[in-house]
């Protein structure tokens, strides 16, 4: 009888452990969960911050063929060409800030991507814990039962 509630407590103890595993392993899903989300709307903002460096890089390609003041002299439309011209230079000085904010919105990506693949590594082992602590509670329960339809009847 005491080895069956020696068995008791055991199971009570690893249920407690149990439960607290589950719970850590609840918190670690909404954090992954989180960091997956940030993962995503950092990737969708560089998708859009190349999207928008590669148009300029193209005008600037396309444009950038020939002299700035022969291009002026042949233009069909030389009020349009100086705004554009004019806008191009804005955009140029721009795009140097752009690119840098690229690199750092990149590398902020990189580090969040790894928080997100710690936190799965942390997730996975508190199921492995969680799956462990139940095994455990389950064979002393067995086991206690065992002992229990072994006894007498008082």
């Amino acid at each position: 009888k005491a080895e069956v509630d020696r068995l008791y407590e055991q199971a009570e103890n690893a249920t407690e452990a149990f439960n607290k595993a589950d719970e850590r392993a609840d918190k670690l899903r909404k954090e992954l969960a989180t960091s997956q989300d940030q993962v995503a709307r950092g990737q969708e903002r560089i998708n859009k911050m190349r999207q928008a460096l590669g148009m300029v890089a193209g005008a600037q390609y396309r444009s950038g063929g020939m002299d700035p003041s022969l291009a002026l002299m042949l233009s069909s439309d030389p009020d349009g060409y100086l705004d554009r011209a004019s806008a191009l230079n804005r955009i140029s000085s721009r795009q140097a800030g752009d690119l840098a904010e690229l690199q750092g919105a990149q590398r902020d990506l990189a580090q969040e991507r790894a928080e997100a693949q710690r936190k799965l590594a942390d997730l996975d082992k508190s199921r492995k814990a969680v799956a462990r602590h139940k095994r455990s509670v389950e064979a002393k329960l067995a086991k206690a039962r065992r002992l229990l339809n072994s006894l007498p009847d008082a």
